[in-house]
């Protein structure tokens, strides 16, 4: 019976070995394409190798870009073939009710003996921890902090393999993850395969992510369909609104950084173009550091109308004296919009909590122009350094070739050192010597002591600018401005 179903189904030979042919390819290419998939997987780079000493790694250029293609491709479920175990914190609640939406509303309804307290319960059920399997070789009580979204995964991963390549494989600092939404599975399996040191995600508490009860809802929103009509960039956005102000004020209260002295900001989608081959957190302290930038340029003058109003308003009233303001006041006593830009940023977390931060930005806070207007953190955190900070308490690392968008720096590579140790594109245009670059004046800045006298005497000029260019200034005053201008030019 067999051997007649088989004639039965029997064809000529000549299409037999055809059909045959085309099987054997398939399973061929199959093969070859599960073999290539398998080279993606994160963790299956090849070790790094020694050259005269120094760490190289020939596939560096190559694997942010395997990493981003597994994202990209959208495969079902990838990320639950990395071996990645996630657990809870220790001394942190473990046990949750079913509906975890309703427990965070009773833990906010509920009374509790401290803040920390009360946010540790709050977020616990979406805080997760993965043990790295590095030792920690740091010195410093410090983190990568990185406010990210889940759908941001792909940019940071390709920024994660540069700054893991370029300097935590020495010394294998933790990262910190904040979301004011729960990180997917996704998101924390992928982060966690692609670094041997500790990883926890977290979310943010509510009151640190939400419009404060003395900003006017109603009257916020027109302020933002205004800016946004106007075409600032973000001006209708209140999620970015959020994440200025908390950057500003609340994200070094994080019961995750509390434990800390140092982080450093770490945003997806940027560029290292240098290996830092020492640590700059240790450098920090030692050297009494406590603020550091690589870029600085000038903001926006429409997303920020009132907030130097507002500093020299607090500058008076708390009497404050600084060696070094200058460096952000023009000619008429405004505002030169000259800031360090805060997407990268090492600082100490120390520093802002201390009062004397805390207080500048309560100020800020309840004048309300994180929501009626859209000040940035990064004129805030460069203006409280300003005045709170000597002049040699920031520092500015020329030796970190980094990218931001559009802006992007190299270091003077002008020696055989500096030129192993960086790879700025050939095509970059080097954001230092642009004419919108506050560097220049940095470098040159005299310092001088600047007191509330001095805030009295710019806001004075400040208003009366404004009183110019309004037309509302009075008839005799305008008359006697230009007489003194006139003569003025003799």
């Amino acid at each position: 019976m067999k051997r007649t179903g088989i004639r039965r189904l029997a064809v000529p030979s000549t299409v037999s070995l055809g059909v045959a042919l085309v099987y054997f390819a398939c399973v061929l290419l199959i093969c070859r394409s599960a073999l290539q998939s398998r080279s993606l997987g994160v963790g299956d780079a090849p070790a790094p190798t020694m050259d005269s000493g120094d760490m190289s790694y020939p596939w560096k250029h190559d694997a942010a870009t395997a990493v981003s293609s597994i994202v990209d491709a959208q495969e079902p479920a990838v990320y639950e073939s990395f071996n990645v175990t996630l657990s809870r914190l220790d001394g942190w609640p473990t046990w949750f009710p079913e509906d975890l939406y309703a427990y965070r509303d009773e833990v906010l309804n509920d009374t509790w003996a401290t803040e920390t307290a009360r946010h540790r319960a709050e977020i616990a059920p979406w805080t997760w921890h993965h043990h790295g399997a590095a030792p920690f070789l740091g010195s410093q009580r410090a983190a990568f902090v990185v406010l990210i979204r889940n759908r941001e995964l792909a940019d940071f991963l390709a920024t994660m393999r540069q700054l893991e390549d370029r300097f935590n494989r020495r010394y294998h600092y933790p990262y910190v993850f904040l979301n004011d939404q729960p990180f997917t599975d996704e998101f924390m399996h992928t982060v966690a395969a692609s670094t041997d040191s500790n990883v926890t995600f977290a979310m943010i508490p509510r009151e640190h992510w939400s419009v404060p009860q003395f900003v006017d809802r109603k009257e916020a929103r027109q302020a933002r369909e205004r800016m946004g009509k106007s075409g600032v960039i973000y001006g209708h956005s209140l999620s970015y609104r959020h994440m200025c102000r908390y950057n500003s004020g609340f994200f070094f209260r994080h019961p995750l950084l509390l434990d800390l002295d140092w982080y450093w900001r770490v945003e997806p989608g940027v560029d290292f173009y240098c290996d830092i081959d020492y640590d700059p957190f240790e450098f920090m302290a030692r050297g009494g550091k406590k603020y550091s930038f690589v870029v600085a340029l000038r903001e926006l003058a429409k997303t920020i109308p009132t907030l130097w109003d507002h500093t020299l308003q607090y500058m008076i009233e708390r009497n404050v004296t600084s060696n070094w303001m200058s460096y952000f006041v023009g000619r008429q006593g405004e505002y030169n919009l000259c800031h360090f830009w805060s997407n990268f940023e090492i600082a100490s977390l120390a520093w802002l909590r201390s009062p004397a931060y805390l207080d500048y930005f309560d100020y800020l806070d309840r004048a309300r122009g994180f929501f009626m207007e859209r000040w940035g953190d990064a004129p805030v955190h460069s203006l409280a350094a300003g005045m709170l900070l000597a002049r040699d308490e920031v520092h500015f690392f020329d030796d970190i070739g980094y990218r931001h968008d559009e802006f992007a720096r190299c270091p003077q590579l002008d020696s055989a050192q500096m030129q192993l140790r960086c790879r700025c594109p050939r095509d970059m245009e080097n954001f230092d010597s642009s004419p919108g670059s506050c560097l220049p004046r940095w470098k040159q800045l005299d310092e001088g002591v600047w007191t509330a006298q001095d805030s009295r005497e710019a806001l004075r000029l400040v208003s009366r600018g404004r009183l110019e260019a309004s037309g509302l200034e009075p008839p005799i005053a305008a008359e006697r401005r230009r007489w003194y201008n006139f003569f003025g030019a003799f």
